[in-house]
């Protein structure tokens, strides 16, 4: 009986315990922003890693170079892996992201105007914001299905409209810290960065 009851204690005891510091498991990396020393427009850590839109239905995912044509031809939604092997980072098309069903709210999609205000900031004072890019960040996707790294991150934002002839991405040079906008073809894949 002895036994019994010191076997209870035990357990009671162990089982209201302080939890200390040390038994805090760390922060993982991805929840630290991706961007720091924007004014209150803080992003999120890493970019968006959606396959299907915000009422459930799937994306296409258009991995081979004939599967991406084939949907850009047909102006479907489409998405790829940056890189297959690893089966990390997503690219989207133009009609995936600008397709009504949404991949992420309108309050998380970068804007024109909050865009611009990133490319002030950089241009005032680059140090002031900090990126932490990880590998492979810099990936794209050509019209003709094609991946490449050309070491600066394409992302797409939010232009006056979904009008193809309004599609645009931002361009942020890594060496640099500087961010331009371009007119790019539909038919291309980028990124898509979201507000915190």
């Amino acid at each position: 009986m002895k036994t019994y009851i010191a076997l209870i204690s035990l357990i009671f005891f162990t089982s209201c315990s302080v939890q200390t510091d040390k038994d805090v498991k760390p922060v993982d990396q991805k929840a630290n922003c991706l961007v720091t020393g924007l004014k209150g427009l803080e992003m999120e850590a890493d970019f968006c890693e959606k396959t299907t839109f915000l009422n459930g239905n799937e994306i296409k995912q258009a991995q081979l170079s004939s599967e991406w044509k084939k949907a850009c031809k047909n102006e479907d939604p489409a998405w790829c892996y940056a890189d297959s092997k690893t089966k990390q980072g997503i690219l989207y098309n133009f009609y995936a992201f600008s397709d009504k069903r949404g991949i992420a709210s309108k309050a998380k999609i970068l804007n024109r105007v909050e865009v611009e205000i990133i490319q002030k900031e950089l241009e005032s004072n680059s140090k002031r914001i900090n990126f932490n890019w990880f590998e492979g960040s810099s990936i794209e996707r050509s019209f003709n299905g094609n991946n490449y790294d050309l070491k600066f991150v394409n992302f797409w934002f939010k232009d006056d409209s979904n009008s193809k002839e309004k599609v645009s991405a931002a361009v942020l040079d890594q060496k640099n810290n500087k961010l331009k906008v371009e007119l790019v073809s539909s038919n291309n894949g980028y990124r898509i960065w979201l507000k915190k």
